[in-house]
């Protein structure tokens, strides 16, 4: 019988019998859909000559990147006995980059609604945008609750991720749409934009301020 080295083991059974192994498994199909998607918004950014398009795109790029980085330590906590690589300090370094992300997002928004900068987007962007966003809320929504009553953190940091994303999908369907059907310098268009990215911007910076506090509670645990 041969017999398997105690590492590889570990990771078999990591990924074979752990909800977070299986989560990390099941994202690197959704990391490759998120570049995907992230190349197709570029380039109608790029045909479109719409800088809140390709604004919204660098900032998907962000999320895919922190969905990388979330990968990363969590493979590294599996091998490493480092506090930095604990669960709950890679917890914490993703909640406070994900405020900081939500700051600047929130910002930017601000700025494009306050000039009140829109484009005419390529028709084949909103069809595109408007599949994507159905599923990616779908799912992130389905999800976050599994993740919630998993009690995995990495699991949490990957749907958390999920879910900022479809938020940024949300408001690149929703100016599309307004872009296309509707006058985006009329007063309800202006506020309808102006609330839907207040609102965002507090889901996020509530995503990142509980995680701190879901963080220290475990800590004192």
């Amino acid at each position: 019988m041969v017999k398997i080295p105690d590492k590889i083991r570990k990771v078999l059974d990591f990924f074979g019998n752990n909800f977070s192994g299986t989560t990390i498994a099941l994202s690197i199909p959704s990391v490759i859909g998120s570049m995907i998607y992230a190349s197709l918004t570029a380039i109608a950014a790029v045909i479109s000559r719409s800088l809140w398009l390709g604004f919204m795109t660098f900032f998907y790029v962000i999320m895919v990147l922190m969905s990388l980085t979330v990968l990363g330590n969590a493979g590294r906590s599996l091998f490493s006995r480092r506090k930095r690589y604990t669960p709950e300090e890679n917890y914490k370094r993703f909640c406070y980059r994900l405020i900081v992300f939500d700051i600047v997002f929130g910002i930017t928004v601000l700025f494009f609604h306050f000039y009140g900068l829109h484009k005419e987007y390529p028709g084949y962007t909103i069809y595109i945008t408007a599949v994507y966003v159905f599923v990616k809320v779908y799912f992130a929504v389905l999800n976050l609750f599994k993740a919630h009553r998993s009690r995995s953190l990495t699991a949490l940091s990957l749907r958390q991720i999920n879910a900022v994303k479809a938020i940024v999908s949300l408001l690149i369907l929703q100016n599309a749409l307004l872009s296309r059907f509707g006058n985006p310098h009329k007063d309800f268009t202006r506020n309808f934009n102006s609330v839907s990215g207040a609102a965002s911007f507090l889901f996020i910076l509530l995503m990142g301020l509980i995680g701190l506090i879901r963080v220290k509670k475990r800590r004192t645990s």
